[in-house]
């Protein structure tokens, strides 16, 4: 027997075995086709459910005609929109894998999605089509693409495009979601629990990111849950800032809200400074957000009305200690921390309701899953009170990952003894309260972004004049945040400019992973098998030597502007 609390409230099948996006949307349909379900925070544009289904239907059959068939990767690369989240459903309907892209991904980051995913159609952003054809003349044999007009008036005209690509087929979004494909099909794919729905590329701390297999089960039970431990209903408006490549954004937030019934406010991109205008604009009455996230609205101008808006729940990853109880004070808002990964899922949710363990991610949803901290040398459980690696092990099929994609090694090493170990250490008190510790290795955490030290590392090789570097994250003014520092040892007789080289980075990286600060120095610490000792360099920090381009007064936004039109190479 299932530990379903009124499973109808959610749209969710009442077996498992029939957890999947289709069937929730089948049921959803049933009972709330004429309610709003998206609205987009920045336009006029919204949907009722019937009009969202119906054109992610209309797009689906498109993808069927180009080829598409059940378990093959559709790659989406696109900002938040409705458009979007069209995408996204017509690929769930064909039984198809989802493989939504870091929209900050440029160059090398990019290609290694291209490699790993193989996608059979690409669903593009036109202002982002560039950044793929810089990849490869031929999109890596993809057949089709399916352009989405963006306001944008730089976005090249899909003629344009056309012109510069003759060997694709190039299709207009809009004229597709219009009106199904002449030869839709009179039953669509079989889709079941085990099928893979999404793939969602989370990035190591020392190696290329991974995308992460995340089957129909799994996204089911990760927007159940958050709907459960949020006391999400019909009745919600949900805020969501968070882009769509991520958990928080696509099954946390827009499919928990698509699962109850409730309305979707979608924007953009975050901004602090919009952000309380925005929840009292739109309504919403439940949000999510990350610490740094919260740390800056928190440090926003204060005004004597900030409690005046409708907001009452927040999901908080985390609520930061320092600021985290001024912040609901502040805003009169409940905060709801959790801890998970796209890996897993999230099985441990704070109660809003419960005092006790403040300053905790919650406690295990033992209904669903197995967790033990155990001691990251032995596996053995660690005692209460001291602190060992999260393991987590599901206790129904088809709920955790199906593993990552082409790398069979990585997701055999993240499983050991029947657990998987997720590298987060932890220490859980008497009352079965968890509380976030850190990571077991070291890692760069970047605006929620786990970022990759080795694509850094990569692309700084490439600069002239580097005979080997080393990136780090260090301290920045946010809680559970770094910026990133990089050592470089320069060849012999080389002479490196630091601002020449961060404009070099600017061009190959995503905006995030562009560092903060350069050091140049003669030689890196290592072990004596020859491993970079990263800790001491993050130890070390920021010292007198060390080029900070904020202090040099160079801003990014400005400096990837040049180099993308070519002017800083």
């Amino acid at each position: 027997m299932l530990p379903l609390q009124n499973p109808a409230l959610y749209s969710l099948p009442d077996a498992l075995s029939q957890w999947t996006i289709p069937n929730v949307a089948n049921l959803r349909l049933q009972a709330s086709a004429d309610k709003v379900f998206v609205r987009e925070a920045v336009s006029s544009r919204q949907e009722t459910y019937g009009q969202f289904m119906r054109h992610a239907k209309a797009l689906a059959s498109h993808f069927l005609h180009a080829g598409v068939q059940p378990e093959d990767a559709v790659l989406i690369f696109a900002a938040n929109s409705i458009a979007a989240l069209h995408a996204w459903m017509a690929t769930a309907w064909l039984g198809a894998m989802d493989v939504s892209v870091n929209t900050g991904y440029r160059g090398q980051p990019l290609r290694h999605v291209f490699e790993l995913a193989k996608p059979k159609l690409i669903v593009c952003d036109a202002e982002l089509m560039p950044y793929i054809a810089e990849l490869s003349a031929d999109f890596f044999g993809v057949p089709h693409v399916v352009v989405i007009p963006e306001a944008r008036e730089q976005a090249a005209p899909l003629d344009t495009l056309q012109a510069q690509h003759p060997a694709l087929r190039i299709l207009d979004y809009a004229q597709l979601i219009a009106s199904p494909a002449p030869d839709a099909p009179p039953a669509w794919p079989a889709v079941r629990v085990h099928s893979p729905a999404s793939v969602v590329f989370t990035s190591g701390t020392t190696g290329p990111a991974k995308g992460v297999v995340m089957p129909h089960g799994h996204v089911c039970l990760l927007a159940y849950t958050t709907a459960q431990a949020t006391h999400m209903t019909a009745a919600d408006v949900f805020y969501s800032a968070h882009p769509l490549f991520h958990i928080a954004g696509k099954f946390m937030g827009v499919f928990a809200t698509f699962m109850t019934g409730g309305e979707l406010v979608l924007d953009r991109k975050f901004d602090a400074g919009q952000w309380l205008g925005r929840i009292r604009s739109s309504g919403a009455t439940l949000s999510i957000a990350h610490g740094p996230m919260i740390e800056m609205i928190h440090a926003q101008p204060e005004a004597h009305d900030d409690a005046d808006n409708p907001l009452t729940r927040l999901m908080c990853c985390p609520l930061p200690k320092r600021r985290g109880q001024e912040f609901q004070s502040r805003f009169n808002v409940t905060g709801i921390e959790m801890w998970g990964m796209s890996e897993v899922g999230c099985p441990i949710w704070t109660r809003p309701q419960e005092k006790d363990g403040l300053g905790s991610c919650g406690q295990v949803l033992t209904d669903w899953y197995h967790v033990e901290l155990v001691d990251p040398q032995t596996d053995f459980p660690v005692p209460v009170g001291e602190a060992g690696e999260i393991v987590v092990r599901p206790k129904y099929p088809w709920t955790t990952m199906l593993g990552y994609l082409g790398m069979p090694q990585a997701t055999l090493d993240a499983w050991r003894n029947l657990w998987f170990h997720t590298g987060d250490i932890a220490i859980r008190d008497a009352g079965g309260n968890v509380f976030y510790v850190d990571r077991k290795d070291d890692r760069i955490r970047r605006r929620s972004e786990n970022i990759s030290s080795y694509d850094i590392e990569s692309a700084t090789a490439d600069f002239p004049g580097v005979q080997e570097c080393a990136a780090v994250g260090v301290e920045t003014e946010y809680e559970n945040d770094d910026d990133i520092l990089v050592y470089v040892v320069p060849c012999a007789q080389a002479q490196i400019d630091p601002a020449q080289l961060l404009a070099f980075l600017a061009r190959r990286l995503p905006h995030f992973m562009v560092p903060r600060y350069i050091e140049l120095i003669d030689a890196l610490p290592r072990t004596p098998t020859n491993k970079v000792r990263k800790k001491q360099l993050k130890q070390r920090g920021i010292g007198g030597n060390t080029w900070d381009r904020k202090r040099a007064g160079i801003q990014l936004k400005t400096l990837t502007r040049h180099t993308r039109a070519g002017k800083a190479d």
